[in-house]
């Protein structure tokens, strides 16, 4: 395996990061104006870009595995960092660019998630204050006794005289 095609599924692999930093950018607007039927199809898109993402990734794997081996190196999570050893000077610094963008796109997107996530909750907050606020609440709906005060017959003393 030649260093261009890891080289292309790590370009790949940030295109894809990419395109879901993009899509949880427009869910903020979509969870703030609360478009439901916008939000769902942006999560449709965005869970094929994540499996496309699954797809690739694996693949990376193989290729990355298969170019160690090649080497003479067998490890069987390899990584870039154990590719940069093979390569020359220039082609480390591409990887490593290509390495940061990546890693750069990830914490975005795990930001935004983030801020989309709190955003969430917090409607959902609001919209259990609202049915708590339009539900009635009635006091105790249950067949017990009404509540009453027995403080007199907790003294020992009866309704009724009993001196004879």
């Amino acid at each position: 395996m030649s260093l261009q095609a890891i080289v292309q599924l790590l370009e790949r692999i940030d295109e894809i990061h990419h395109q879901l930093l993009t899509i949880a950018e427009s869910k903020i607007e979509k969870i703030k104006s609360g478009d439901m039927p916008s939000i769902e199809a942006l999560v449709r898109e965005e869970t094929k870009l994540v499996r496309k993402l699954e797809t690739t990734e694996v693949l990376r794997s193989r290729v990355v595995q298969t170019f160690l081996q090649e080497k003479g190196e067998a490890t069987e999570n390899a990584t870039i960092s154990d590719i940069k050893n093979y390569v020359t000077e220039t082609e480390q610094q591409q990887l490593s660019k290509l390495q940061e963008a990546i890693i750069a796109q990830a914490v975005n997107l795990k930001t935004v998630n983030d801020l989309n996530q709190s955003l969430i909750e917090e409607s959902l907050r609001f919209v259990n204050l609202s049915l708590d606020l339009m539900v009635p609440h009635k006091e105790d709906i249950s067949y017990s006794p009404r509540h009453r005060d027995d403080k007199p017959f907790e003294r020992g003393r009866s309704l009724f005289d009993s001196k004879a």
